[in-house]
């Protein structure tokens, strides 16, 4: 039975009638500590075990060691997963960008990705370049589906010209109840155009915050109210949203049992608006950084 809280569990798309949990796993900084390697591989399998089978890494992450992991997660579930994986902007060149592929491809032990991304805006190709390059990754069944991170409006119709018929189904952005830019104009657009928006860093800066202030306290009084946690909160109100997942890192099993939860908190109306009044809505749209 449900409890009053409780509600149905939030999912996402990307782009097919296929759906997953909206709540993910982060790999940033996998990888780093070799000695962390079995450990990391295991918590990856035991989130896949709990429907978290979204696995987002990158090709800069631990200069390939995150994907390393990944690869050692996946191999007996492969089907079952949705592996994101992006290019580096140093990289975006049609060229750089196939070569890096390739290249995650055989640290990921995978024939093909099910999401691939240019992790950021590049100030040194052109974004027709490496969106042509993606186009044949994709025509190649490389990346079974195309998208972009840190894009705002204007770069992600730029993107969606050059792919042509493939549809761009996601951009990855930082979004959190400390950094609400996205909400702006990025989120609208995405949901109006069915591009599924991946949270990272979506519990940020939240043990940064004075403990006695007025936002830890309306988070301790929340996780209380709801038998949760502030960080179960956090990630709650991140996917309230519909085409919104998180994708936080679990570095134990613990919090990754406890972050479960978040799939079926259901907020009143009146503690979101609490929240809004408290970690107040950006004033400015998504900043881009061009790398």
């Amino acid at each position: 039975m449900q409890s009053e809280t409780e509600g149905i569990m939030r999912v996402v798309s990307f782009g097919t009638n296929t759906t997953y949990a909206a709540l993910g796993q982060g790999t940033w900084r996998m990888g780093v500590d070799l000695n962390l390697f079995t450990h990391e591989v295991k918590m990856l399998q035991e989130g896949i075990q709990h429907n978290l089978r979204v696995i987002d890494t990158a090709a800069m992450y631990a200069d390939g060691g995150a994907e390393r992991v990944v690869g050692q997660a996946i191999q007996s579930c492969r089907d079952d997963v949705f592996v994101v994986t992006k290019v580096w902007p140093t990289h975006a060149n049609y060229e750089g960008v196939i070569t890096s592929l390739k290249n995650s491809l055989d640290r990921l032990n995978t024939a093909y990705v099910d999401l691939f991304l240019l992790h950021w805006p590049s100030k040194q190709y052109p974004l027709q370049e490496t969106m042509r390059a993606m186009v044949t990754v994709y025509e190649k069944g490389w990346a079974k589906s195309l998208g972009v991170s840190n894009f705002n409006v204007e770069l992600l119709r730029q993107a969606q010209q050059f792919l042509g018929n493939i549809p761009l189904v996601a951009n990855q952005v930082e979004y959190s109840l400390t950094a609400r830019a996205a909400e702006h104009s990025v989120i609208p657009y995405c949901q109006d155009h069915n591009i599924t928006v991946m949270a990272y860093s979506p519990i940020k800066h939240l043990n940064a915050l004075d403990p006695h202030g007025p936002q830890r306290l309306l988070l301790r009084e929340l996780a209380s109210k709801y038998h949760s946690t502030e960080h179960v909160i956090a990630l709650a109100w991140v996917i309230r949203q519909p085409q919104v997942i998180a994708i936080p890192k679990a570095s134990q099993r613990e919090h990754l049992l406890t972050n479960l939860s978040a799939l079926t908190l259901d907020l009143s109306p009146d503690d979101e608006k609490r929240l809004d009044t408290l970690f107040p809505p950006s004033s400015h749209d998504l900043t881009i950084k061009w790398l």
